[in-house]
């Protein structure tokens, strides 16, 4: 039997008698009479649910008599009902399971059942006889989540029901305890008590992810590098021979860093968030027990099983391997990382979160089914965490992609609300069916006011309509197109019944949806069909139109005010082909009416502005606007062709500095009161033009543009402290220009502090007056820096917290008058309908509230959005767009009372380049030229490179001599060059320093370490996976074994084996030979006396003049050799930045369904007294 734990529902009640009000409800008691009874609950993961019926009589019972009721979400009416059948023997039991339940509880079922079977613990279920309840678990009315992930088991002195839930007589048990289903009143087998381990025992993973709230000690081997997947904070995984868990801490420095492949012993309390197991180590609570242990084997799993919590959940925290097809990528990332959703052939799906720091997400191919090896996380819902590149392997067959647009058979399961319905079996991997072009009145809301119930009424018709024409069991017909799903999972479709009505049609013109379209809208006809539909619904006033009782609010208009949200989308004539401003749309007639996610959307749709959709300023306020910029990475000369609408046609060419310019000045010349800000990254990862002269061209334009602050990003660190001082403060530098005297505007970073003293490096703030007003701008640099760049170079300085850092400037800024604060953080953000997520939006909702304004970077994304009445802006990357935000001060109070902004695209098509900044760019580009466009060689042929691979040739032609050109230029013994810094192929023909360049971009330095004989394997077995070796060699060859991956024999190149007691000397890039993960830290550890060495370029660009320019031919060659089986694999690819954060909230949803509701209006005290009482009395019993 499953562990019991004590009943807490006694407790509950015996505190809250006396305190909570009667509910009253319109469910009858039946008179006694020989029933069943309700002997057991369970309410585990995911479908499994299921309810015993217990005879306790000493006669057989009809069950034809006899119902099960659902009342759900706090409906004091039956929501689902089932009519029961057959006979149940005196003291025999009779179990109804739900139908896609595990096969412990089908096994046990005498009836499957979707409906009422389908409890949630905030539901209650009740036995009834002609609609009046005989027994009942749970309390109808109330929709607290009072009975979630537990069972219960009744007293068997209990013989007869109760029309009210009597917790008395219930024993709580552990989630997904089933062994006592279906033997109510049989004896159980005897347990011996649990005897708790001593404190500081080991204890298997798999026996403490049920203790939450303990402090527990676990032993395991690290599946993953911190570095890799911890986004600046402790975030790795550790897994035994019984299960994996989360280690998680905010604070990643106070403790050791845990590489792949450590054994560590952790010591931690056990937590749990968005439904992730989790241990938080105690102080000194981690202890590397050692290191390179061999990992885990990935389990081998399907999507479909990953959908399934009876079989996800077990493998939760563990190495686990899964194929499926990736459709597309996202633009951007969001908290450090990228959400890309694996899909399998029936389009069920499972989250790919990619982190920044783990690998190079465009290295991975879109359109593409591969083979994904990770760890199974949660956040709310399963999802899986590749560690390193070799973790994405293209497979080797590649079928058809999935497709969804089309006609679906489905079986109807229960309606959920007038436009949401759920289905018997999945279609494309969702249950749920959510009505396109339709949207009726909503019902999963508290009724607080006249409006809310207005929309309940309404709503509730609606239901009631689709349920009498759609039945549990009734065949549908679904047409669904090119997006399947919507942000809640649920599948976008069409309901056609088998008489062949469109139901999302009929709501319409029955008067009980209104049409909803957003761009684009894909068939006209049906888009005139609905309109037309719509517009006859309304003049012969049906329903929702009806001027007796109408609805107040259309539906997406209550969502905006219910929520919180306000009204975001913009609204377009599909006559008049015009456009309104959010706040406008009642101005566009319902048969007319189109939505927009932006005002960009609109305007590529061929819309314009309606007249009268600007607000006037008020004339006694300040008008300010502020125009930014973010991530320039000093691509000042660089242009691309965008389609900014993802509408899959090129919108034109955006960018390059001369063209950003004049359209940032265009929008200055609007405003006399204008500043232009920057938020980091504006320097470092630049074109050649600016990278070869130490990024002081992309300063001098910043300045001849006019910026008047900006503050440091994780690039402008790129160099180290000092070299970041020099370009703010002045001074020449060997490769820089003549003169350079530093930047003429303000520079800040409030969180950047040297160690020493705890004084900032930079002015924390700077207050800018623009026509007598007073603004502040503080600047902020993101945490995560700390782990982006070359670490002997910040060695004297750290980047605190951005919210204390934040606030104190604010603080200091308030003391000296200032009450219009604006943020240049460099810190990501990412959109979310009107509101944003990421480190700079809990920021905004962390940070004093006079803060008004906050810029984003990092991320590269395009934001425009508000978060705790703060305006979050962020303008994509490489000056392909700006950000226009135009506030009003209240000359007397000083405060910003007004602000809104807009994302300026830099459409070259739209401005003439601006004179001052074109000179800037030839100037330099001719400087540049005779080294750019230098033929330094020839190439005889095509030389490609890249990570060295399996298979009897395992290097590759560019990696050879990129190797060989390092061996020369330090005239070393051997050479190795990783795969991840060969970041192009060399073309046949001339070959140019610019090409050359573009290959090794990075411009890493040489290094010469002595190392033994001896070492050298240790060394190479480092760098060796089981997807096969990383380096290219030089001055030696070697062979490996694919099923140890450890090298066989190190021979030179004329056939010799090396000596092992002989001291050679080996040259790597810096890059290899300071890091210290585990596939480099060999070097530096094994490595002597190191020499450095000429940049790597510099090396590459000697080594093919030593040609002389004879025509260089170079090809794989055997250098490194796998012994045996040829498997050849997808090279991996290192990541460039480590990550920012690894947790992403959701996605704001559009419209919720009676599933992803607020709570049921009760009564509000009772549910605040409910809910606290049972927080604290589960808090104090539950690890009971």
């Amino acid at each position: 039997m499953g562990k019991r734990i004590v009943s807490v529902f006694a407790i509950v009640t015996l505190i809250c008698s006396g305190i909570l009000p009667s509910f009253s409800s319109g469910v009858q008691a039946a008179e006694r009479a020989a029933a069943p009874i309700l002997s057991e609950y369970v309410e585990g993961s995911s479908y499994n649910k299921a309810i015993e019926l217990y005879n306790p009589t000493n006669e057989p019972i009809d069950l034809s008599q006899f119902e099960l009721a659902g009342y759900f979400n706090g409906n004091t009416e039956a929501t689902s009902t089932l009519t029961l059948s057959g006979t149940l023997e005196a003291g025999d039991t009779y179990v109804i399971a739900n139908p896609r339940a595990g096969e412990a509880l089908l096994a046990a079922a005498d009836q499957t059942n979707g409906s009422v079977i389908n409890f949630n613990g905030n539901d209650a279920v009740a036995l009834q006889q002609d609609g009046a309840v005989l027994d009942v678990v749970g309390e109808i009315g109330n929709d607290q989540d009072t009975a979630k992930d537990i069972g219960l088991i009744r007293s068997t002195d209990v013989t007869e029901g109760s029309t009210v839930f009597v917790s008395e007589q219930w024993e709580v048990t552990e989630k997904d305890t089933f062994d006592t289903i279906g033997s109510h009143g049989q004896e159980q087998p005897g347990e011996e008590p649990e005897e708790e381990p001593e404190a500081g025992t080991v204890q298997p993973v798999a026996d403490v992810k049920g203790k939450t709230g303990e402090t527990v000690t676990v032993e395991g081997i690290a599946t993953a590098d911190n570095a890799s997947i911890g986004g600046g904070k402790l975030s790795t995984f550790l897994q035994d021979d019984t299960a994996g868990i989360n280690i998680y801490h905010t604070e990643a420095t106070a403790f050791p860093d845990i590489k792949e492949g450590d054994l560590i012993r952790v010591t931690g309390e056990i937590t749990s968030y968005k439904g992730l197991t989790e241990i938080e180590p105690a102080e000194d609570g981690i202890t590397i027990v050692s290191a390179d242990n061999d990992i885990p084997s990935a389990e081998e799993m399907t999507i479909s099983q990953l959908q399934d919590e009876t079989t996800a959940e077990p493998a939760e925290g563990e190495l686990v391997q899964v194929a499926g097809y990736i459709k597309d990528i996202p633009d951007n990332p969001a908290g450090g990382g990228y959400n890309v959703q694996f899909i399998n052939e029936n389009y069920e799906s499972v989250t790919l979160r990619i982190m920044e720091s783990a690998l190079d997400v465009w290295a991975i191919e879109e359109g593409k089914w591969y083979t994904v090896t990770g760890i199974l996380s949660q956040y709310d819902s399963y999802q899986i965490l590749p560690r390193k590149q070799e973790d994405m392997q293209v497979a080797a067959e590649q079928p058809e992609a999935p497709k969804t647009e089309g006609t679906y058979k489905a079986v109807v399961e229960s309606v959920t609300d007038g436009d949401t319905i759920r289905l018997q079996d999945s279609v494309l991997g969702s249950d749920r069916v959510r009505f396109v072009n339709a949207d009726t009145p909503e019902t999963f809301h508290a009724i607080k006011n006249d409006l809310d119930q207005n929309q309940m009424d309404h709503g509730k018709a609606a239901s009631d309509y689709l349920k009498s024409k759609l039945s549990a069991g009734e065949e549908i017909t679904l047409k669904v197109g090119e997006e399947p799903t919507d942000n809640y999972g649920r599948l976008l479709a069409q309901v056609i019944t088998d008489e062949g009505e469109n139901m999302n049609l009929e709501l319409v013109k029955e008067g009980l949806a209104v049409t909803y379209f957003i761009s684009p809208i894909g068939d006209t006809n049906e888009y005139d069909t609905f309109q037309q539909a719509v517009a006859d619904a309304k003049e012969q006033e049906k329903g929702i139109w009806n001027p007796e009782s109408p609805l107040e609010e259309l539906p997406f208009e209550f969502r905006a005010r219910y929520d919180g949200g306000g009204l975001d989308k913009y609204v377009g004539n599909s006559d008049t082909k015009e456009y309104v401003v959010p706040a406008e749309w009642e101005s566009i007639p319902v048969e007319k009416r189109i939505f927009f996610w932006t005002e960009e959307d609109a305007i590529a749709e061929g819309y314009t502005a309606a007249d009268g959709t600007e607000p006037p300023a008020n004339e006694d306020n300040l008008a300010v606007q502020l125009l930014g910029m973010n991530d320039l990475h000093g691509k000042i000369d660089q242009q691309y062709e965008l389609d900014t609408n993802e509408d899959g046609t090129m919108d034109g060419t955006f960018g390059r500095m001369d063209y950003t310019a004049a359209a940032i000045k265009q929008r200055e010349a609007e405003n006399p009161n204008s500043l232009l800000v920057h938020a980091g990254d504006m320097i470092g990862g630049s074109s050649p033009v600016s990278a070869l002269l130490q990024d002081e061209p992309t300063i001098e334009i910043m300045e001849a543009m006019g910026f008047d602050v900006g503050t440091i990003g994780n690039h402008e660190l790129d160099e180290g402290t000092d070299e970041l001082l020099r370009i703010v403060e002045g001074g020449e530098h060997p490769n820089g220009t003549p003169g350079y005297d530093g930047t003429n505007f303000a520079t800040l970073c409030a969180n950047c502090v040297y160690k020493d003293s705890g004084e900032t490096i930079l002015p924390p703030y700077s207050i800018q007056e623009v026509d007598g007003e007073k603004i502040g701008f503080i600047g902020v640099n993101t945490t995560a820096s700390l782990s982006m760049v070359m670490p002997e170079g910040i060695q004297d300085i750290t980047i605190t917290d951005e919210v204390e850092a934040v606030n104190k400037a604010t603080a200091e800024l308030k003391e000296q008058g200032v009450k219009a604060i604006v943020v240049l953080s460099h810190m990501p953000a990412e959109q979310s309908g009107n509101s944003a997520t990421g480190d700079a939006a809990d920021m905004a909702n962390a940070v004093d509230d006079e803060v008004d304004i906050i810029f984003a970077a990092h991320n590269h994304a395009v934001v425009n959005a508000t978060v705790d009445n703060k305006l979050i802006v962020q303008a994509s990357e490489y000056g392909k767009a700006f950000s226009d935000v135009d506030v009003e001060i209240d000359r007397e109070t000083g405060d910003i009372v007004a602000k809104q902004a807009e994302i300026v695209w830099a459409d070259q098509s739209s401005y003439t380049p601006d004179p001052t900044v074109g000179a800037i760019l030839a100037k330099y580009a001719e400087e540049v030229a005779p080294i750019m466009n230098e033929v330094v060689g020839v190439a005889a042929n095509t030389i490609t490179g890249g990570y060295a691979v399996k298979g009897e040739i395992g290097d590759n032609a560019l990696g050879n001599l990129l190797a060989d050109g390092m061996n020369a230029a330090m005239n070393s013994d051997f050479a190795m060059m990783n795969g991840g810094g060969i970041r192009d192929d060399l073309l046949e023909g001339d070959i140019t320093w610019g090409e050359l360049f573009n290959i090794q971009p990075f411009n890493n330095t040489l290094m010469t370490f002595e190392i033994d004989g001896a070492d050298l394997a240790p060394i190479l077995n480092a760098q060796i996976t089981s997807y096969g070796p990383d380096y290219s060699i030089s001055g030696f060859t070697y062979t490996w074994n694919g099923e140890t991956n450890q090298v066989v024999d190190i021979k030179l190149p004329d056939g010799s084996p090396i000596e092992e007691d002989k001291v050679y000397t080996l040259t790597v890039n810096n890059f290899m030979g300071t890091s210290l993960g585990d596939k480099y830290r060999p070097i530096s550890e094994l490595g002597r006396n190191p020499v450095m060495g000429p940049e790597d370029l510099e090396a590459t660009v000697a080594y093919v003049r030593s040609f002389e320019m004879e025509p260089i031919s170079y090809e794989a060659e055997g250098r490194i050799s796998e012994v045996g089986e040829d498997t050849p694999t997808e090279p991996p690819v290192e990541p460039e930045e480590p990550p920012v954060d690894p947790e992403e909230p959701p996605t704001d949803p559009d419209h919720p369904d009676e599933d992803d509701k607020p709570n049921h209006p009760i009564v509000d005290l009772v549910k605040d007294i409910i809910g606290t009482v049972w927080n604290w009395v589960k808090n104090l019993f539950w690890r009971w």
